[in-house]
């Protein structure tokens, strides 16, 4: 029994030292990426269906009806989506590419030096440039007001009209002096 135990414990130990082949398959982001790329494979297909449909649609409009400017329009738009979903496409396949030798790199060094790999620091600095590359572009102080968790009280629909006195936008007293 104590032969057996001691011959698993030695191949346990033995198994564990050799380097991962595939290293990349641990890698959260090389796995994000690779779900984006099937998930923009998947838009560009849908959107080719639409655009197949929106050519139907075309060779069957009325003519003379006003019809036929909207169908141009759909058709034109789904084409230039087409096209920015398979530069996107591309460039996830590129990003996918980079990532792989990347993180083999990476495993290699980290095992060298018997590190902890994929690193956490590098996948939550990943997240952020996400949540930053997918956030919203337009400035919106109420929205981030309240991201932000502060509450604020424009004045707006109140009797009193907010800042003002009840006489006016400045206040009760007027200026003093006449004219301009």
């Amino acid at each position: 029994m104590r032969i057996i135990a001691a011959i698993l414990i030695i191949f346990t130990f033995a198994a564990c030292s050799k380097p991962d082949p595939n290293p990349e398959l641990k890698d959260p982001i090389y796995s994000d990426l690779q779900t984006k790329v099937g998930a923009a494979t998947a838009a560009l297909e849908a959107e080719k269906k639409k655009l197949e449909g929106f050519q139907k649609d075309m060779e069957a409009v009325v003519p003379q009806t006003g019809q036929i400017k909207y169908a141009q329009k759909r058709l034109y738009e789904s084409q230039a989506n087409i096209t920015r979903l398979e530069q996107e496409l591309e460039y996830l396949k590129l990003k996918v590419e980079q990532r792989l030798k990347t993180a083999q790199s990476s495993y290699k060094k980290a095992y060298a030096k018997k590190e902890e790999w994929p690193d956490p620091k590098e996948y939550s600095s990943y997240l952020a440039e996400e949540k930053l590359r997918n956030a919203k572009r337009s400035w919106d102080v109420k929205q981030r007001m309240k991201d932000a968790g502060v509450s604020f009280d424009t004045g707006i629909g109140k009797a009193g009209g907010g800042e003002g006195g009840a006489e006016g936008h400045g206040g009760g007293e007027k200026a003093e002096g006449g004219g301009h």
